[in-house]
């Protein structure tokens, strides 16, 4: 009778045994590289993709913000804008609606324990203080002739409210005043909006006229304008603890995170000092005066923006627009985005 060949087997040696399991280490190890090989290669390609989309459209926004800064329709100066606000008005704000049709553009360099609304700016960045004023009808509305008294009339496709406070400008001369009421609308045929700008009480928050009376009559040529201040600038993140953004306060409100990653801001101004509208000479904002600062016709700008988490990058050093040099040694993944953009509303184009 044949005897099975099973039979004889009883298990594995031990250096069977040690060697199955040696090359199941070594194939788990494999294994266990490939996954953390493409761990961490997702994780550099999220932090790439978050930081080119943050530095981006934060270079995008602020691009735009700054050509479009110094604009107040074609007033031609200070002197000729009638201010109808209550000045006494609490919430009348001399920084945002104080000297309008001046002071466009503004900055603070390397902020030092500086605080913007609820927000402190990250020490050692720049604040870039931008003002002007919006075409409360995008460029297509048009002012049916009014009287001096207290409406006016404007197409119906104008983007005004009650309580809105607005620059009437045309270029002659401009009115600023709040608006009490708007009547009108829903596609009548009359095809305007009466826009009236009263004396008498306002709810909290908004700003009351002490007059009303025009320096003129204004026709089809005018605008009606909605002025702004806008501070752009660096503070801790209230959205991703323990990391950067770039903020915006509008108008005085409380700041409001705008991009996230965003470390660094550094701003030089072109200013002309020679009449030909061709910035000459360049320099930061520390020592500026706001009259120096109306010769400034093109900005220079320059962001660090970061990832929100460590992907082992190696050691970078960044130098600045001002020569200085910051080592990052975090491990994060960081891009340094410039730009330069000419304020369109000052000089020649």
């Amino acid at each position: 009778m044949k005897r099975n060949s099973l039979s004889g087997q009883h298990g594995l040696s031990l250096i069977e045994l040690m060697i199955a399991m040696v090359l199941s280490a070594i194939l788990l190890w494999g294994v266990l590289q490939i996954f953390d090989s493409n761990r961490d290669t997702i994780r550099m390609q999220n932090a790439f993709a978050r930081v080119q989309e943050s530095g981006r459209f934060a270079i995008d926004l602020l691009g735009k913000e700054i050509r479009m800064a110094d604009y107040w329709g074609c007033a031609p100066d200070t002197a000729s804008i009638r201010n109808h606000l209550d000045t006494n008005d609490p919430d009348y704000s001399e920084d945002v609606l104080g000297d309008l049709g001046a002071e466009g553009i503004l900055g603070t360099d390397n902020a030092s324990s500086l605080t913007i609304g609820s927000k402190t700016v990250t020490d050692g960045t720049d604040v870039l203080y931008l003002r002007g004023a919006d075409d409360a009808c995008g460029g297509t509305g048009r002012m049916v002739p009014s009287t001096q008294a207290a409406a006016l009339h404007v197409s119906q496709n104008c983007n005004v409210q009650q309580g809105q406070t607005v620059l009437l400008s045309n270029c002659q001369s401009g009115e600023l005043m709040t608006i009490t009421n708007v009547q009108g609308g829903g596609g009548g045929s009359s095809n305007k909006l009466t826009v009236v700008h009263n004396l008498g009480s306002l709810a909290d928050g908004l700003i009351e006229n002490a007059t009303k009376d025009l320096q003129r009559q204004y026709g089809g040529d005018a605008r009606i304008l909605v002025p702004y201040q806008r501070i752009f600038f660096i503070s801790s993140s209230d959205v991703t603890a323990g990391s950067p953004a770039l903020f915006i306060s509008e108008n005085g409100a409380d700041a409001q995170e705008l991009i996230p990653g965003v470390e660094d801001m550094q701003i030089l101004y072109g200013r002309d000092t020679n009449g030909d509208n061709t910035a000459d000479t360049w320099t930061n904002a520390s020592g500026l005066t706001p009259e120096q600062m109306e010769d400034v016709q093109v900005l220079r700008l320059q962001l660090v923006v970061t990832s929100d988490m460590n992907v082992d990058t190696e050691e970078l050093t960044v130098t600045d627009l001002d020569n200085t040099n910051t080592t990052y040694d975090d491990g994060k993944l960081r891009k340094v985005y410039l730009t330069t953009a000419k304020i369109r509303n000052r000089g020649s184009m």
